[in-house]
């Protein structure tokens, strides 16, 4: 990375070379330059991050000055650097609207001038317009001959009728009267226009009078004395007005002199007309006393317009000023309690920093106490890692951090402790599976072939260990007993009792006989077996267990099933269309010493299906707390009444599953399917 990072450097600095002395590359050069480098940056400041985290971030004690500098010095810093360009801002927003109160103010002075003329006017005694407006002008000239240098540049137009007069305060005639829009007609005014693409100052007055109505216009041109009475007391000012000539945006301009504003025609040039002639930038009183400036728009009138609307952008002017210059105009005005705010504020400063002292030394006395636990914490968690768990870090807890020294103290008591727990679960585990392999040599390796009838059945416990419990047991060559129990509980206890209720059902047919040379009489009847399995399990388990059960036997010659329920659910025999439970018996077994059962016979025919199962089935809840239920379970039996034993046992537990949604089965299930045939 090293040498391609080099590489692509100095492809950069050829393309540099070569762009300075043959005036440009292609784009695509630099394209594929930046594709290859931007790459090359980011790795490295990767590989940076990673360095300074590995080298320089390792010690608790590094990390915390870093975090202290980020949490407090950078904050602060950009708290001041905000407090500063927020301060220049409206500082510069101050001086602006400074400006614009005293451009405004001017324009009512105009216009308390030009009422005072108007007042003048019911004493002239002349009697046709050229006249009136004559001794009119000479009462404007006179009264304002005094004042001339507070109104530099000042225009008058006087209009009485059609006719219009136009001079200065000098008495010098002008060629180009102030024409009068429509929107002004009736009314007083007194403002910043722009007329014939100059920004000036306007007021205009009337008044009735015996030759009819008179109107008079005071335009004062923004002139650099003007501006210098202006900026009086806050610094010089500069106008930018639109160009007169038709000049293209295209066109290159000076710096410094022209500006490209966006209108709603579109954009619009305005160039650098005046500047304060005697005015400058006030000196500085200390270091922070920085110059501010700021651009502001005029928003004159459009003059010649054809309501009275603003318009935006035809006029700009700059302000230059100084940040104590600016604060002593706003000061000014709070007069003699303009010291308390300065008071305050500087007992305020003292405070903070006194405040800023302390907590600098606080967080210096935490940083040791929380480096020192740190470090002994490390060196406790090494002496761990080789296995020495006698090591103690005996720190007295007198914080939440120093607490972890206790914490940790009896950390490496209770890990030795859960080290033999764990082992002890290790051997435990061990022997649940061997407990799960000789439950499942329990349990029929393989169906027996009987003539006329497919057996199967299956097992799925919901712990390691079931307590449901099936079996085939081959009487002789024509009769098997068909046997489904689920013994109350779950796990080991349950496991237990469901293998001791195996050895007994299985001695009181083979009793110590193998099963080829067991003797051939007749078996018992299955309420006989029941009973006789009701008083072993009553006798040999604690009072609280019991089991369902359901005991069968099939003859093949007869093709009649002899069977007994013992408050197992009711196994169903499917027959066509129709379905039948088989619920002759009596109640479980292993819960009273003394029952009697009863047994029933049912005639299979070809097609018939006993389907058996536990209630494993048909409890499981969905998540809306329903059980799966026997309706459901039979429904899919049916459904599947034409599949082999095995897909049909598939199938229903396919459907559980689906209807319960997790994987995991919140009871042993147990199906035992026999199909008769041919």
């Amino acid at each position: 990375m090293v040498r391609f990072a080099t590489w692509v450097s100095a492809y950069g600095v050829a393309l540099w070379i070569v762009g300075r002395f043959q005036g440009g590359v292609p784009d695509l050069l630099w394209f594929i330059f930046w594709l290859t480098f931007i790459p090359v940056v980011i790795y490295a400041l990767l590989r940076l991050g990673k360095l300074v985290k590995r080298k320089i971030l390792w010690r608790l004690r590094w990390r915390l000055m870093v975090t202290y500098v980020f949490i407090a010095v950078v904050p602060i810093l950009l708290i001041l650097i905000l407090v500063g360009l927020g301060g220049y801002i409206l500082n510069g927003q101050f001086a602006s609207f400074l400006v614009s109160s005293k451009l405004h103010d001017r324009a009512d002075q105009l216009r308390h001038v030009s009422h005072a003329l108007t007042h003048q006017a019911d004493y002239v005694s002349q009697d046709t317009p050229e006249s009136f407006l004559q001794q009119l002008q000479v009462l404007a000239v006179n009264d304002l001959h005094e004042h001339a240098g507070d109104y530099p540049g000042l225009e008058v137009t006087l209009r009485l009728g059609s006719v219009a007069r136009a001079f200065k305060l000098d008495g010098t005639p002008l060629s180009n009267p102030v024409a009068l829009p429509a929107w002004v007609e009736g009314r007083t005014f007194a403002g910043i226009v722009v007329d014939r693409n100059e920004v000036q100052l306007r007021a205009v007055d009337r008044r009735r009078t015996k030759l009819g109505e008179v109107t008079i216009i005071y335009s004062q041109p923004f002139t650099a004395e003007l501006l210098d009475q202006i900026g009086a007391g806050i610094g010089p000012i500069g106008l930018f007005e639109p160009e007169h000539d038709a000049k293209g945006l295209d066109e290159p301009l000076k710096a410094g002199t022209h500006l490209t504003v966006n209108t709603p025609q579109g954009k619009s040039s305005l160039e650098l007309r005046l500047r304060s002639k005697s005015l400058a930038v006030p000196p500085p009183v200390s270091r922070l006393d920085y110059t501010i400036r700021n651009l502001a728009a005029l928003d004159p009138v459009r003059w010649d317009g054809r309501k009275e609307e603003r318009e935006e952008n035809a006029g700009m002017f700059y302000v230059t000023s100084r940040l104590v210059a600016l604060d002593r105009q706003l000061i000014s005005s709070l007069g003699r309690f303009s010291g308390l705010y300065w008071v305050v504020f500087a007992a305020l400063g003292v405070v903070f920093l006194i405040l800023e002292l302390v907590a600098l030394v606080i967080g210096i006395q935490l940083t040791r106490s929380m480096t020192q636990t740190v470090d002994k914490l490390y060196e406790g968690t090494e002496r761990v890692k080789v296995g020495d768990f006698s090591y103690r870090i005996n720190i007295r807890a007198a914080d939440q951090l120093s607490a972890l020294g206790e914490a940790f103290d009896n950390m490496t008591a209770s890990v030795e402790r859960l080290l033999r727990e764990s082992l002890e679960k290790t051997r435990l585990e061990g022997e649940l599976e061997i407990a799960r392999q000789v439950q499942t040599q329990l349990f029929p390796q393989m169906a027996p072939e009987v003539p006329g009838l497919n057996l199967y059945g299956v097992c799925k416990p919901a712990r390691v260990v079931s307590g449901d419990y099936y079996d085939f047991l081959s009487l002789d060559g024509n009769r098997v007993g068909l046997v489904l129990g689920d013994i109350s509980g779950k796990g080991i206890s349950a496991a237990l009792l469901m293998a001791a209720i195996q050895s007994s059902l299985h001695a009181q047919f083979y009793n110590g006989h193998s099963p080829e040379t067991a003797p051939r009489a007749l078996p018992p009847s299955t309420a006989t077996v029941v009973e006789r399995l009701n008083r072993q399990l009553f006798a040999g388990s604690p009072p609280e267990k019991y089991a369902t059960f359901f005991y069968a036997v099939y003859d093949a010659s007869t093709r009649k099933l002899a069977y007994t329920t013992a408050g197992h659910p009711p196994p169903a025999l499917f027959r066509r269309d129709r379905v039948r439970r088989l619920d002759i018996g009596g109640t479980v077994v292993g819960l009273f010493s003394t029952i009697h059962y009863e047994q029933a016979v049912v005639e299979l025919e070809p097609g018939d299906l006993l389907l058996a199962f536990t209630d494993g089935l048909t409890e499981p809840e969905n998540s809306y707390g329903e059980e799966y239920g026997e309706d459901r379970l039979l429904e899919v039996a049916r459904r599947a009444l034409g599949s082999r034993p095995e897909l049909l046992v598939e199938e229903i537990y396919r459907s559980v599953s689906e209807w319960t949604g997790s994987p995991e089965l919140q009871d042993d299930m147990t199906l035992l399917v026999a199909k008769a045939v041919m």
